[in-house]
């Protein structure tokens, strides 16, 4: 039997999670892309789309929010962010979010559970005859 190392310094996928703590933590991959100093706390709006269920994470600056919205925090040891309010607000589930896209300067996130929404066109049912 034959074993290949896996080298865990290489974190390539960017995703988010949400712990049972109502925390909201983000991989290294995703902090090089957002441009995150190692070891220095940072800031990001959270967002939510009720619609397909994913979560969104922005720089502050990088989109437009009301002035009255405060970013999430975020700290520079652990990477994690306590953000409640936002899980109880939305009903967020436990779990890893998956980098999907890029839109309007949002990095969007989808559950690792759930399936990408189909585009397909839905054809009707053959139904009953109706007599």
């Amino acid at each position: 039997m034959s074993f290949v190392a896996h080298n865990f310094a290489e974190s390539l996928e960017a995703y988010i999670s949400v712990d049972k703590f109502n925390r909201l933590y983000l991989s290294s991959a995703l902090r090089n892309k957002l441009g995150i100093v190692p070891g220095t706390p940072f800031k990001c709006h959270v967002g939510y789309d009720p619609a397909t269920g994913n979560i969104g994470i922005a720089r502050p600056g990088e989109v437009s929010v009301e002035d009255s919205v405060q970013p999430a925090t975020f700290d520079g040891k652990r990477y994690y962010a306590a953000v409640s309010s936002f899980i109880r607000k939305n009903n967020v589930p436990v779990g890893k979010y998956l980098y999907i896209e890029r839109s309007n300067n949002w990095y969007a996130f989808r559950h690792e559970n759930h399936e990408a929404p189909s585009t397909a066109p839905v054809s009707p049912g053959r139904g009953r005859k109706k007599s």
